[in-house]
């Protein structure tokens, strides 16, 4: 397998790559799986056919127009080598992991297309509808219609519950009319609804008779596929020019009493028959609306991979970059690369580590969002559904926002770590920083969609307070059941490095930190709902409590599911490695929570924090030796970083004077020269 791998090119790097411990290749082959690389090496040799892929200049840039014009020609040809790859001949489930990052990384944009207009529309009417529906599966495989998703609504993001859009059943006509009561109503943000989308899943609140039945999701035709013009009764446009993604065309969408057929309500969850009578298999509206949720989910798992992806194309510029540069050095005749500073190592080397853990952690969560929407297609076990459903969005809703301020941290890092030269358009990082903002947003606002997992925490105190047995499909809480036990006699315990950087020490500082931010913020939640209401209650216990619960609950999750991948690994060197990175994210991470494991007595006095702190610049410096050899396995190919500072010949001061030399602005006079002389001599006259 290996020999399938290319050798870099030899160059300037090799003096880092001399010196790794392990066979990148061999590591390749262990994340990715054989199967995996060969398919990573199969598409792209398939994007390497297609002429939407080559000559545009995304260094220089290129008009609004244009942009979207590329983007939606991208998006179909990404779509036709998804056809004919390996991922619908053997349906491996790492796959669509893998074609999202390469997406991700080459095509932002037309990645998102896809990702909405075909992936997600498709997904949710398999997940959501049935047979009555699949027709419109094959008018998407056909080519014949586009879709977008529409939840988010002018007055409404993160609150789903709270959109006004209306779905009103007529049983006369047997029709669902859709209205939106004012602007604040319109659907808004839905990629692909501004300019190209011919039909949208429409989520509104579903009414029949006099009584409201909750959110509920509908295809929705809103343009004619053959012109592209609206429907009478709609009102669609574009949002407008963004700060990135701008090949994306989101859109707002208004209804003014429109009908649509019975049959469009997608209804595996809940349905209305001919004379209006509401039917779900669901008893309990909760597990009903915990199944949905699950299907919600996709946009957020998939979230946290692109998160992985956007950090490491930067990692990728920064690190490669560091091993280059050099400035200062012990005395004149010698410079030193900024790999070798340890502040530069602290600045990178951890977002590395982190890079590593969402690379194990997102496909794994990918392929428990295609197994979930498996079971929900072929209607496997619906309590268990309801209950996977509801941890996948508890999951799902920690590992976006988190995965997310890394990945915005890191981008900013890598930007300021290459210094004036980053902030060339040519370097890539701002392109990077810019198409990865919108993570910290879409899918959620970041601080609210948070609070979804601490929701789902509290609900499992009162059972530890009762000692029953606490176990969850995805095993993320199953550790809770042991909490008193935890709480009661873990206590920090390593004395030299090699204690604390252990697994073991890692992951049992992890659970008691869980424990006591789940017991320290449902305590505070019982004291404030005796002066307040629960939702002001909820409100004033976020900070310092809810919000650290959920991300240290999404961190030693993500250290639990990859530790378990790590102990996979059959060759020595490359478990090793792994166990470092491991080693640094999870005391690098721990870093933001030592109030809490003082505040709780796990740890007292100055040792824990001297350990840390001496813990993690040792691991920095055991891998900074290993870092060009790590970004070799994650990087993406030279045509896809597109850099001038990270490309994997190492020949970053070639790169930038072509860069520079060939700009159009490199070495012309202005067209507007003559002002610029009229401009001084009327200065001077005026000063005359």
């Amino acid at each position: 397998m290996t020999d399938l791998l290319k050798d870099f090119k030899s160059g300037p790097l090799d003096v880092y790559r001399k010196k790794a411990s392990f066979d990148w290749k061999k590591l390749k082959i262990f994340l990715d799986t054989e199967e995996g690389v060969k398919y990573e090496i199969e598409f792209y040799n398939e994007l390497e056919k297609y002429k939407e892929f080559k000559n545009h200049d995304s260094i220089h840039g290129i008009s609004f127009d244009e942009e979207r014009r590329l983007a939606l020609h991208q998006c179909f040809a990404y779509k036709s080598i998804r056809l004919h790859s390996l991922e619908y001949q053997l349906g491996n489930l790492i796959f669509p992991s893998i074609s999202n990052r390469i997406a991700t990384q080459f095509l932002p944009s037309a990645a998102i297309k896809y990702n909405v207009s075909i992936t997600l529309f498709v997904n949710a009417i398999r997940s959501l509808g049935t047979e009555r529906h699949y027709h419109f599966l094959d008018d998407v495989e056909m080519g014949n219609i586009t879709g977008c998703y529409c939840l988010t609504e002018i007055g409404h993001g993160s609150n789903a519950k709270g959109m006004r859009t209306t779905a009103s059943y007529n049983k006369e006509k047997k029709v669902f009319i859709l209205h939106s009561e004012n602007f604040e109503a319109a659907k808004c943000w839905a990629g692909g609804l501004g300019q190209t989308a011919s039909h949208a899943l429409v989520y509104a609140q579903l009414i029949t008779g006099e009584r409201k039945y909750g959110l509920h999701c509908f295809v929705v035709p809103i343009r004619d596929p053959k012109s592209l013009l609206p429907f009478p009764g709609i009102i669609v446009g574009d949002m407008g020019e963004k700060i990135g993604l701008n090949g994306v065309d989101n859109g707002f969408l208004l209804f003014n009493n429109y009908e649509i057929p019975r049959e469009n309500l997608l209804n595996k969850l809940g349905d209305v028959s001919e004379d209006g009578q509401y039917i779900t298999p669901y008893k309990d509206p909760n597990k009903r609306h915990g199944a949905a949720l699950g299907s919600l989910s996709g946009g957020r798992v998939y979230i946290t991979g692109m998160c992985e992806a956007y950090t490491t194309h930067a990692l990728t510029i920064a690190i490669r970059y560091a091993g280059i540069r050099k400035q200062f050095g012990p005395n004149e005749l010698t410079e030193v690369p900024l790999l070798e500073y340890q502040t530069h190592q602290y600045r990178l080397l951890p977002y590395l580590a982190a890079a590593y853990i969402l690379r194990i952690f997102s496909p794994w969560l990918i392929t428990v969002l295609y197994q979930f929407s498996i079971d929900a297609i072929m209607g496997n076990d619906k309590e268990l559904q309801a209950q996977q459903g509801l941890e996948l969005h508890a999951v799902s809703s920690a590992s976006k926002p988190v995965a997310g301020w890394i990945a915005k941290q890191a981008i900013q890092e890598c930007r300021e770590a290459c210094g004036g030269h980053g902030y060339l358009k040519a370097s890539r990082i701002g392109d990077i920083r810019n198409n990865n903002d919108a993570n910290l947003t879409y899918e959620g606002e970041n601080h609210i969609l948070i609070q979804q997992t601490s929701n789902w925490l509290l609900k499992f105190w009162p059972l530890i307070l009762n000692k029953k047995e606490i176990s969850s499909p995805l095993k993320s809480v199953n550790f809770l059941g042991d909490s008193l036990n935890i709480l009661q006699k873990n206590k920090f315990s390593a004395t030299c490095i090699e204690e604390m950087r252990s697994p073991d020490n890692i992951i049992s500082t992890y659970q008691w930190l869980v424990a006591y931010l789940l017991r320290k913020t449902h305590t505070n939640l019982e004291n404030s709902m005796k002066s307040k209401d629960v939702f002001w209650a909820k409100n004033e216990n976020q900070v310092f409590n809810a919000k650290n619960l959920s991300v240290a609950f999404i961190e030693h999750f993500m250290l639990q599911v990859t530790l378990s991948k790590i102990k996979e690994a059959s060759e020595e060197s490359v478990k090793n490695v792994l166990l470092k990175l491991f080693s640094l994210f999870g005391l690098w991470s721990l870093e933001k929570h030592v109030a809490s494991l003082y505040a709780g007595e796990y740890v007292s006095g100055p040792q824990f924090v001297t350990l840390l702190e001496n813990s993690i610049l040792r691991l920095c410096s055991d891998l900074k030796d290993e870092a060009i050899a790590l970004i070799d396995v994650i990087a993406p190919p030279d045509v896809v970083i597109n850099s001038v500072l990270g490309a994997s010949d190492g020949e970053v001061y070639k790169h930038l004077q072509s860069a520079l030399f060939s700009s159009p602005y490199a070495m012309s006079r202005p067209s507007w020269w003559q002002e610029i002389i009229s401009l001084r001599e009327n200065t001077v006259q005026s000063k005359l």
